[in-house]
């Protein structure tokens, strides 16, 4: 079976740094499916998203990433992201209170100004991240 070397990387830590079957995600201009002996790529990861890993057994599983690059080369598909972690990972509960700081925010501002767009990726973010806690607990829908 081909395998793809996955690399996920953050300012923070390595997420993930192993051979995988495949790799879903949404970059900003549509979705990507990428496996093994893919074509050279190299695009802008979308704001706020989920990218789904085919492990090499067929199991799959779900990764919050944001803001960052996408790069295959040499069958080595690597994201660089200013945000990632495990479905599982995700704390809940802190993600909650990013929400409600987000929508407070956006109520008190001009949306034709720069800190209202902030604030909407912030709540696009916290929204993306609940939806992947809550489908990896069982707790929400596919």
């Amino acid at each position: 079976m081909a395998e793809l070397h996955l690399r996920v990387v953050t300012p923070d830590r390595t997420i993930v740094d192993r051979k995988v079957a495949g790799v879903k995600f949404q970059g900003v201009d549509g979705s990507y499916g990428v496996l093994p002996h893919h074509a050279p790529l190299m695009t802008a990861i979308a704001h706020a998203g989920a990218a789904v890993i085919t492990e090499l057994d067929g199991k799959q599983g779900e990764l919050f990433v944001s803001d960052g690059f996408a790069q295959v080369q040499n069958n080595v598909l690597t994201m660089v992201c200013e945000a990632g972690e495990f479905a599982h990972e995700i704390d809940l509960v802190r993600v909650k209170a990013a929400e409600a700081k987000a929508r407070e925010k956006l109520a008190g501002l001009d949306r034709l100004s720069a800190d209202y767009v902030l604030a909407e990726a912030s709540l696009r973010k916290a929204m993306m991240r609940e939806l992947l806690a809550r489908r990896s607990s069982g707790t929400g829908s596919i």
